[in-house]
Order: C-alpha cells, then structure tokens, then sequence
C-alpha cells in the first residue's frame, strides 16, 4: 500500500514523501560497510535518532545507492565516489589527497534535505567547477545534528536564500536545505559535534581525530530512513 503525505514542515509545500508499506515485502538484511583504511580504519559515523531522512529528493531510481567498499569484499556504486578513495580522481596527476566523503547520486537542481534536526553552523564555498564547465563556485552546508556534524557539500550558492535559511538557524528533519548545483551529485561528509569547516586528509598522513566516515550511517538511512519524492514522481507498490 502506498501513502503520500503532504509534509508539513516549512518548506516543503512542493514535496512529497511517499511511504510503501506491505505486509508481505521482503526485509532487507543491513548492509555493513568496510572499516577504512583497513590498517587504522575511520571511525563510522554513528546517529542515536531513529527517524532520519535520505539527503537527497530525486527521481533517479539509483539515488539511495551510497558508494561503498563493503565487510563481504564486494564494492556498491562508482568506486571514485566512495570514501577513502584518491584525489585528483585524474590517476594521470599527482594523487595528494583523500576522498573524506561519499557522493550520493542527484540531478542538477534536486533538492538537498537535512537527515536530521539541527543547527546549521557553517555555509561557505566549498568547490569550482573546471572554467570549460562554466566554473560555477559550489558551496558546502554543515549541520550539527545530535551526535555529529553533517556537510552537505556541492551545492549552489543560492541555497540558503533560496530556503530562506541563515547559518544558526534550527532545521527540522526532512526540510529543504540547499540545491544541488551543477556537479549533479551530493557530497556528504561527517565529523564529530563541533566541527564547523570541512578537514582534509593527505595521502601518506594519519587520518584526522575529528573526521568520520560517513558510509554506514549513509547505508543505514538508505535501509530505514525515509526517501522523499518530487511530488511529480509516481511509484509502483513493491
């Protein structure tokens, strides 16, 4: 059976979340990520809320596969935007840095929503798009959420005034927050509370104290959370 609630948090007038629900559904197993680097893994990020929401509102049938290198050995969605993988993606340039976070699939102009309720505590630019591109400057959103700070980066520049949003306001869980710029993809990054600025993490050098690897969190919101839909979007019962 399938519900469409009109939710009502601000907002979010032009969305719908859409709930499927069936007595005979299979249930999913949960899906464990792989500790990384193997050798002295990054701590998981881990959320005692119980309702979260999937970061991204999309009509892409892939949206909620979250890169991931996984604990059977097996590899789910683009390897390149998994955690822990190296930057330049380009192998033909000197390889420096970490990837600190996990890109979640979305279309230009989707719409970003808080996982969780929080604080935004930080809204500064985060990356240039190449100048054949259009060099748009993206920007990153960070949200204290109860047991960690959130970065929703990649996103446009407008999108705190677009939601009618400041850094320190209280968002609820599932309100829009941002707009997906033109990478078409979310980048998601997790530290712990008080972090208010991303933090890189070079190749050859100790992964940094404050980080977190957001990968399992993302994994379990994909299993238990709630997806909102365009409202456009029409669903089949499973």
């Amino acid at each position: 059976m399938i519900r469409t609630l009109a939710l009502a948090v601000a907002g979010l007038s032009a969305l719908a979340l859409t709930q499927v629900a069936s007595a005979t559904a299979p249930v999913r197993e949960r899906t464990l990520a792989a500790p990384i680097p193997q050798a002295r893994p990054v701590p998981m990020a881990t959320s005692t809320v119980s309702h979260r929401y999937w970061p991204v509102v999309t009509s892409l049938s892939q949206a909620t596969v979250a890169p991931a290198h996984l604990f059977d050995g097996k590899v789910q969605g683009a390897p390149l935007r998994s955690f822990d993988t190296r930057r330049p993606a380009d192998p033909s340039k000197p390889q420096t840095r970490r990837h600190v976070g996990v890109d979640l699939t979305a279309a230009e102009g989707d719409t970003v929503v808080a996982m969780e309720g929080g604080r935004i505590v930080n809204f500064y630019p985060f990356l240039a798009r190449a100048a054949s591109v259009g060099g748009e400057k993206t920007y990153a959103i960070l949200i204290q959420h109860k047991d960690y700070v959130a970065l929703y980066g990649e996103v446009r520049a407008s999108s705190l005034s677009a939601k009618g949003l400041k850094v320190g306001d209280t968002v609820a869980a599932g309100q829009p927050i941002g707009v997906v710029s033109g990478t078409a993809q979310l980048h998601t990054e997790t530290y712990v509370s008080g972090v208010t600025r991303n933090i890189k993490w070079a190749v050859g050098s100790a992964p940094p104290r404050e980080m977190r690897n957001p990968t399992q969190l993302l994994l379990d919101t994909a299993l238990t959370g709630e997806r909102i839909y365009p409202k456009n979007v029409r669903l089949a019962a499973s």
